[in-house]
């Protein structure tokens, strides 16, 4: 199938809240100078944030997954630097992130999720511990005026969605949104059969014999719960996901081959539509693949 390449649509500034527009041009400068509130220990605090929320999308190294999940080096601290980019670092955590984007030269299109779940600490710590690990800490001005929870707390009160986030990045000083590719999902019948037969081996137990029934409450694989998660990126956000996660106690452990027809049988679950051509294990491939309906 041709790739058939489309500029990114972001939205317009006027899009944006006028008070989000006022927040990040007026108050970043006056973070610099504020210092951490006493007993935010954001070192501890940052490392078990990410340890337990990002770790597995951008791993244990801040090197992210090839053609799912970007790197978390160079590129945050480039975005820390410009005049917008602590209230935009903020509110992608915060509110989550929609839309392609290009990290470090390369493009992605998956879907960061909201995370105000999080406490304004967490959210702040583990953007301190971001921006200092990984080699990042070499790229930070000096001194580093840490991101502080009473930022977190001025982002949340100005609530805002992902598409919105994604339009921050249009704003002076900030990195662009780049040209994103997109091709039809392809899979077989033959192949939905055969991720069946390996979703019964190994994900049935945990997911249910419905995708969402699992007797051990694995999350939910179909409906709501899919399209909110994963139909504002590509296949390979999917694939990668779920040969890094599963099964739980042995993550990785099946053959490419089974994951891409696992992840073909997930998508027959949620209204794609079986073709005369497999989906391949090819990241690059499955990176143009849009979810999107």
């Amino acid at each position: 199938m041709s790739v058939v390449k489309r500029l990114c649509r972001i939205p317009s500034r006027a899009a944006i809240p006028v008070a989000v527009i006022a927040i990040l041009s007026a108050t970043a400068p006056a973070a610099k100078a504020q210092t951490p509130p006493t007993g935010f220990s954001w070192q501890e605090i940052g490392a078990r944030t990410f340890e337990s929320t990002c770790r597995v999308c951008h791993q244990d190294n801040g090197q992210g997954i090839a053609g799912a999940f970007p790197p978390l080096t160079e590129n945050v601290t480039a975005l820390f630097a410009q005049p917008n980019g602590r209230g935009y670092l903020v509110r992608a955590l915060l509110f989550g992130l929609t839309g392609p984007i290009i990290v470090n030269g390369t493009a992605f299109n998956s879907a960061m999720p909201p995370w105000q779940q999080l406490s304004d600490e967490e959210i702040a710590a583990v953007l301190d511990h971001v921006l200092t690990s990984f080699g990042n800490d070499q790229r930070l001005p000096n001194p580093f005026a840490p991101v502080l929870p009473s930022e977190v707390a001025a982002a949340r009160a100005q609530p805002m969605g992902p598409a919105q986030v994604l339009a921050l990045r249009a704003l002076p000083g900030a990195p662009q949104a780049g040209v994103a590719a997109s091709t039809p999902v392809t899979f077989t019948s033959e192949q939905v059969e055969r991720g069946q037969r390996s979703y019964r081996s190994n994900c049935q137990d945990c997911h249910g014999t419905t995708l969402d029934n699992g007797e051990f409450g694995g999350p939910v694989l179909k409906g709501m719960a899919f399209r909110q998660k994963w139909t504002a990126g590509s296949v390979v956000a999917l694939y990668s996901f779920t040969k890094e996660k599963m099964p739980p106690d042995r993550p990785g452990g099946l053959s490419p081959q089974n994951y891409v027809d696992l992840t073909a049988f997930i998508l027959s679950n949620n209204g794609y539509q079986p073709g005369d051509k497999e989906l391949p294990s090819d990241l690059d491939a499955l990176g143009k693949m849009s979810l999107k309906p």
